[in-house]
């Protein structure tokens, strides 16, 4: 029997690289589902990140709706971990489990944002969150999986044989 998963996870850790090399898993980037990004088309999804855009009015129901479709479709569903869009998964009884990594990490994460091409807006951004999102994290009845050692989701999953189908 194949495992299906939801996985919330932190930035960096590997979500969008492990979408393009497997079919049955998808990232479901938050971005084009929160925002209006007609004014920053020209940029890359990474380099939008960052970016202050107009929100999309239809957020958060286009994700969530988004996410119950995407769960029917592939067997691991890649999702946001901000606090709101969180407690919009729990009231909407969409079961996830969160991965983010280890504090010791956070400079291999610095270099992961860098060379993807996101901005230095964006990765002082995501390093001031850090903290204040492993507190939310720990008040959460959600498996929860922290990666180490410049773990990426990736290997976690192959080490723990989720089905992965490459392309």
């Amino acid at each position: 029997m194949k495992k299906k998963i939801i996985i919330a996870g932190f930035a960096g850790i590997g979500k969008t690289e492990l979408a393009k090399k497997y079919r049955n898993v998808v990232d479901l980037d938050s971005s084009d589902y929160a925002y209006d990004n007609s004014m920053v088309q020209h940029l890359s999804l990474e380099r939008r990140k960052g970016e202050v855009r107009p929100s999309n009015p239809n957020w958060p129901d286009n994700y969530i709706e988004a996410i119950k479709d995407a769960t029917s479709k592939y067997d691991i569903v890649l999702v946001w971990d901000r606090e709101d869009i969180i407690k919009e998964y729990l009231a909407n009884n969409i079961n996830f489990s969160l991965f983010y990594p280890d504090k010791s990490d956070l400079n291999n994460y610095v270099l992961r944002y860098r060379n993807r091409g996101n901005s230095e807006n964006y990765i002082e951004m995501k390093l001031k969150q850090y903290n204040e999102r492993m507190l939310f994290f720990n008040k959460l009845n959600v498996p929860k999986t922290i990666l180490k050692d410049n773990e990426t989701l990736e290997d976690y999953l192959i080490r723990n044989g989720y089905p992965l189908s490459k392309l």
